[in-house]
């Protein structure tokens, strides 16, 4: 079912699944490309949690999904903020699940607890994002990022300084007398000037977001799930590949089962408590 909640900036969509009453899980997935390669996996995982009486949300956040938002006006404190005023709107007891650097989203919830997928942290997806930029940049890449001289729309930034160097030249340059604080979002935000953002595997992202990230931490999940080829520590692992490396989103029914159980359990195990 299509729903809707408000946060202090507008109104955002959110999935729901499974029953109506008990139990409910609220799902933070990764940003940019990695949203795209989990997603269908990780509503497999909630949909067989519905089946098994646990209630899922999965909703969009500003700038993300199918949010009216620009993507580059994202910020990562929006990000908080919506994520934590859905939860807020769901029936108790709650519990959030994050992928990744979906992680970074969910510390501000009113929740039971915290479930993470392989947890990523702000330096983490920044340096990441860094990399990804620089091979998209490189001699012989079949994009147009080669040029020197191509630059970020109306900023003027050249393409190749870098995430970190576009980001401070960005945020050293005056502000647009037209743009909107943060937490100004809805109808207004998409007819002003947009805040100007690196473009990266088709997302542009702004200054703000890319700052943020640079110092932004996980906090402590309740429990931690990794795959086998990640050997940092970790409550429990499953031999499967990670999904957000696949060239195509895939359910992977095995892994959305083996996900699916251990939400469960855990969940299960909270309420028993």
């Amino acid at each position: 079912m299509i729903d809707r909640y408000d946060w202090p900036g507008g109104t955002e969509a959110v999935l729901r699944f499974g029953p109506a009453a008990g139990p409910v899980v609220v799902l933070a997935l990764p940003p940019f490309e990695e949203a795209n390669r989990t997603r269908t996996l990780m509503v497999a995982v909630l949909r067989r949690l519905g089946d098994a009486g646990i209630a899922g949300a999965l909703p969009d956040l500003p700038g993300q999904g199918e949010s009216l938002v620009a993507t580059e006006a994202a910020t990562l404190a929006d990000w908080r903020a919506a994520f934590a005023a859905c939860v807020a709107t769901l029936p108790q007891p709650r519990f959030s699940l994050s992928v990744r650097a979906g992680a970074l989203v969910d510390g501000e919830a009113n929740v039971q607890a915290r479930w993470s997928l392989s947890p990523q942290t702000g330096p983490e997806l920044s340096r990441e994002l860094h990399r990804t930029a620089r091979a998209a940049s490189t001699p012989g890449a079949a994009i147009p990022w080669q040029n020197p001289q191509r630059v970020l729309g109306h900023n003027n930034i050249p393409v190749r300084a870098g995430i970190q160097g576009q980001a401070e030249q960005r945020l050293a340059e005056p502000c647009s007398a037209g743009l909107l604080p943060a937490q100004e979002h809805g109808e207004a935000v998409l007819t002003r000037p947009a805040e100007a953002g690196v473009e990266i595997t088709g997302n542009r992202i702004g200054a703000r977001l890319l700052d943020a990230l640079a110092g932004a931490d996980i906090g402590t999940p309740d429990r931690i799930v990794r795959l086998e080829s990640d050997t940092r520590s970790a409550d429990h692992r499953l031999p499967f590949s990670p999904p957000w490396r696949r060239a195509e989103p895939d359910a992977d029914p095995l892994l959305a089962q083996a996900l699916a159980a251990d939400i469960a359990e855990w969940v299960r195990t909270w309420l028993a408590a």
